[in-house]
């Protein structure tokens, strides 16, 4: 098991990260919409480049249009802010206690991981598609 400090030192790397991809989330999101203003063509270009990489542009029934201008909603920032805020710090390192992650139940309730947690019982989380 490695030192105390070496832990605290991991966990501070996780934070700074973590602020840093929310501080590049919002100039990335600001300099985008700024583009979308000055040059809505070039925007498109740029959205459909991104998208290529996860996909998103094979889809023949995903249009730009549909999908495009949800990137500068109200809706959208919010949820990479609270995304990104609610992992925070969230990182599990060898040989220390794994993170409460958050957790949403069928019916919509917040809960965590830690809830499940039986005695000395080991917790199993499968993820994957049932399909």
């Amino acid at each position: 098991m490695e030192s105390t400090v070496g832990y605290a030192l991991r966990k501070v790397c996780v934070y700074v990260s973590a602020v840093a991809m929310i501080l590049f989330a919002i100039v990335q999101l600001s300099l985008l919409k700024l583009l979308s203003i000055i040059s809505p063509g070039l925007m498109k270009k740029i959205h459909l480049k991104m998208g290529e990489k996860f996909t998103m542009t094979q889809n023949p029934k995903f249009k730009y249009e549909d999908w495009g201008p949800s990137f500068f909603s109200l809706v959208f920032i919010k949820t990479v802010l609270s995304v990104n805020w609610c992992s925070l710090g969230l990182e599990a390192f060898e040989g220390f206690a794994a993170p409460d992650t958050a957790l949403f139940t069928l019916d919509g309730k917040k809960t965590s991981i830690h809830r499940f947690l039986k005695g000395n019982r080991p917790l199993v989380l499968s993820f994957g598609s049932c399909t």
